[in-house]
């Protein structure tokens, strides 16, 4: 694999479209001629020329495809052209393709830093055949190595979509051998061990009822109120204040959360979710930022929505 300073001098201008169209053939399976087209306002035609020099470079990387009508990946003899850390990769799929993110090191216009950031906690390949399998719509099967279970075997998930809450990159995906009755769940990108795609099998590919539109907690929006929990001090209180963006004496927050992303916000923003009658009869002595008033609502608005 070639460094992005490498590519630039081996193919001149055509770098950028190279290092386009090897992200998009890594990690979502396929490019259109349009897709190159609109990135970089080119005309169909110069799109064209750009997909069949790329084919003459990589030409074991990618083929045309007739079912889905656009050039795919080969995935036997896909060898990147270029090489993008996981971070890098997660983050463009998020928030778009930016050649400037390709640079080592990344030239911003103040200095940053990234706190924390654990080096190769992601693998960049198990990656790709999730978020292949996510624009594919077919299964990925998995050994996941969940923080709430003993059981490591090997899973069949139905990738959905992707998410950040700021510290995890996670995916989320419809479990079918999941005991009970909730199949549609959350899951860490860096739990996900020994990745295998399943896109040649029909059995593989994902039912309506596992798709994105069919999971009723990612598509319920729920209204939170928070107030700022009364155990605070003031001095606390008016900390929380600042951090959340609240004014002066604001003691009430009213935000909105997916269903799905409920129990993430609960802990990254200590919400005390607990009725009156669970706070007299409970010995927690857990630290809360805020307090949950309209629990009532919200437990209505799921039995009645999920």
């Amino acid at each position: 694999m070639l460094t992005y300073r490498e590519l630039k001098e081996e193919h001149g201008n055509i770098a950028d479209r190279f290092a386009y169209i090897d992200f998009m053939l890594r990690f979502t399976g396929v490019v259109k001629r349009a897709d190159i087209g609109d990135m970089f306002n080119l005309s169909d035609a110069a799109a064209s020329k750009v997909l069949a020099r790329y084919g003459e470079v990589c030409e074991h990387n990618i083929e045309y495809n007739r079912s889905v009508r656009a050039n795919a990946i080969v995935r036997e003899s896909f060898k990147p052209l270029i090489d993008f850390d996981a971070e890098t990769a997660l983050g463009m799929l998020a928030h778009g393709f930016n050649k400037n993110k390709l640079s080592q090191p990344v030239k911003t216009s103040i200095p940053f830093e990234k706190i924390g950031r654990l080096p190769n906690k992601l693998s960049v390949d198990f990656i790709a055949r999730i978020t292949r399998a996510i624009t594919g719509k077919y299964a990925i099967s998995c050994e996941y190595r969940s923080e709430n279970s003993n059981n490591h075997e090997r899973r069949t998930i139905i990738p959905l979509a992707i998410m950040h809450d700021g510290v995890n990159w996670m995916f989320r995906g419809y479990h079918r051998e999941a005991d009970g009755s909730v199949f549609f769940k959350n899951f860490h990108f860096s739990r996900a061990k020994e990745v295998d795609e399943l896109f040649e099998v029909n059995e593989y590919k994902a039912k309506s009822y596992e798709t994105l539109q069919s999971d009723k907690e990612w598509n319920l929006i729920l209204p939170l109120q928070l107030r700022i929990h009364p155990d605070r001090d003031a001095t606390l209180q008016q900390r929380i204040r600042t951090d959340f963006g609240m004014s002066e004496g604001q003691d009430e927050l009213t935000t909105s959360v997916r269903c799905a992303f409920m129990w993430i916000i609960e802990k990254e923003w200590f919400i005390d979710v607990r009725s009156a009658e669970e706070k007299k009869a409970s010995t927690n002595q857990r630290f809360y930022k805020f307090e949950l008033i309209n629990s009532e609502m919200l437990k209505l608005l799921k039995e009645t929505n999920l």
